[in-house]
């Protein structure tokens, strides 16, 4: 789920609902999988709505609010480019 999240932001931002809603998937296992995203700084909130542009990771003013605006950080960018999902993985 986790790669699914990072591969749909790295085509657009949205507010964590947009997000949850285009992958069709129940809030329960979203959130669960947002949260390790937020928390290894592979994403971050978007500075025009009102994040300070830094990946804070879980300290982050958007993380975890549905109603932010979502966005890879450079360290979600560099993972993308650099992992290999396996059936493993995430």
């Amino acid at each position: 789920m986790e790669w699914k999240i990072l591969q749909l932001l790295s085509k657009q931002v949205g507010t964590g609902k947009e997000i949850c809603d285009a992958l069709g998937v129940e809030a329960e296992i979203f959130q669960s999988a947002a949260y390790q995203l937020w928390k290894d700084e592979l994403i971050q909130g978007k500075l025009a709505d009102g994040c300070c542009g830094a990946p804070c990771g879980s300290m982050c003013v958007s993380a975890m609010k549905i109603h932010r605006v979502w966005q890879l950080s450079t360290k979600g960018w560099q993972f993308l480019q650099v992992e290999i999902p396996d059936s493993k993985s995430f």
